[in-house]
């Protein structure tokens, strides 16, 4: 960072434009403190870790992930004056746009929310750390985070038209609509239920006989019946089960050059998928499958019976990845490479939902994933993936 000699007063000009024109619509509640960890450190991390915090060498000798560091600073001196805003450094490159280089820029939001933490004393939400080992902090809110959380049943929230409510579902979605002043919409009649409830479970319209029947049908449990009926179909699995070979990466073709190669073996992972959908298959053995059904079968494989052989069949799964070995014209060793790591990223995005590949060559912007972590992954997958008992597409069976 360089100081410019009229910081002074764009800066000024610039906290008062924020204070008329985004303090309104700002990122954090007013009644609520800012804090480093929660607020403040997500939007260095985003904009400013990948030069001044994860790289080996911090540009300007200013590393901002930690508070202290921010008062610290570097070259150019401190980055932050806790309870001045506007003699704070950071504030004034950020606000006018000078940093982080580049066409990406902070949002008004996010500059507003440094601002108010600034002002507001630069606090923190608890003591720091003596030390970071590597480049990659993962704070109490990093880890904290939604969505890495074990699922916990909520309370069924209570609403006042109580009498609209058919599951526990109902009464979240009623709750926010009686906080907005709306009303359920009437009940569907059967016809509408009958064609949901088809396109629904298998992807397919009802025919007129089976929309007559079902309106017809006025004894209990019609409903369950149908719903049942549906599920059984083999229609079921290729309905339900298209949406876990999409996030498989699934398709008939290497994907990979303009010949674009044939998997001729590549429908017995579809089946596979199809028939656990349609027999019910529990998740954590439909998962096991996929990642280690070769382990499922004593060597030397012969003489296998079919559960062995599906097993087998669901290895397709890391198998799912564009391959371009084989294709000419391509460096093997390169798209080795690449296929261990698009195999590394259906992984995770269908297992894990997250998306680790940022992580393949520096720690991850916005999830808590180090680089370090990344291969840590793949070196599971290096022993199944192995260059020295390597076979090109046409010379899998």
């Amino acid at each position: 960072m360089t100081r410019q000699s009229s910081m002074l007063g764009r800066r000024k000009m610039m906290t008062v434009a924020l204070a008329i024109g985004v303090v309104g619509g700002s990122i954090v509640s007013a009644a609520e403190p800012v804090t480093f960890e929660k607020h403040v450190r997500p939007i260095l991390k985003t904009h400013c870790f990948l030069c001044h915090g994860e790289s080996s060498v911090a540009k300007g000798k200013l590393d901002l992930r930690l508070r202290r560091w921010l008062v610290r600073g570097g070259e150019s001196g401190a980055a932050i004056v806790a309870g001045q805003p506007d003699e704070s450094y950071l504030l004034d490159r950020i606000s006018l746009g000078e940093m982080p280089p580049g066409e990406k820029r902070l949002t008004s939001e996010e500059i507003e929310v440094i601002r108010k933490w600034i002002a507001a004393g630069a606090v923190t939400a608890r003591p720091e750390p003596e030390t970071i080992e590597g480049g990659n902090y993962l704070s109490e809110e990093d880890r904290s985070f939604w969505s890495f959380q074990p699922v916990r049943r909520p309370a069924v929230p209570v609403v006042g038209n109580s009498h609209q409510l058919r599951t526990p579902i109902d009464a979240f979605l009623l709750k926010r609509l009686e906080e907005r002043g709306l009303a359920m919409s009437d009940p569907a009649t059967r016809a509408v239920l009958v064609r949901r409830v088809t396109f629904d479970l298998v992807g397919l319209p009802p025919t007129p006989e089976q929309v007559r029947r079902f309106v017809e049908d006025q004894e209990p449990g019609a409903w369950q019946r149908l719903v049942q009926r549906l599920m059984a179909s083999p229609r079921y699995g290729e309905r339900w089960g298209r949406h876990w070979l999409d996030a498989a990466g699934y398709a008939d073709s290497e994907g990979y050059s303009d010949d674009d190669r044939i998997r001729p073996s590549a429908f017995r992972f579809r089946d596979f998928v199809i028939r656990s959908f349609n027999e019910d298959q529990p998740f954590d053995k439909f998962v096991v499958q996929q990642l280690a059904g070769d382990e499922l079968v004593p060597p030397p494989g012969q003489t296998l019976s079919p559960e062995q052989i599906e097993a087998l069949a669901a290895t397709g799964f890391l198998r799912m990845a564009p391959d371009g070995t084989g294709s000419g014209g391509v460096v093997a060793v390169v798209a080795r490479n690449e296929v261990v790591a698009d195999t590394i990223r259906i992984v995770s995005t269908s297992l894990l939902g997250l998306t680790v590949g940022c992580a393949r060559c520096h720690d991850h912007r916005y999830d808590p994933i180090s680089q370090a972590d990344y291969y840590r992954i793949r070196a599971i997958f290096e022993p199944a993936l192995d260059p020295k008992s390597w076979r090109t597409p046409d010379g899998r069976k």
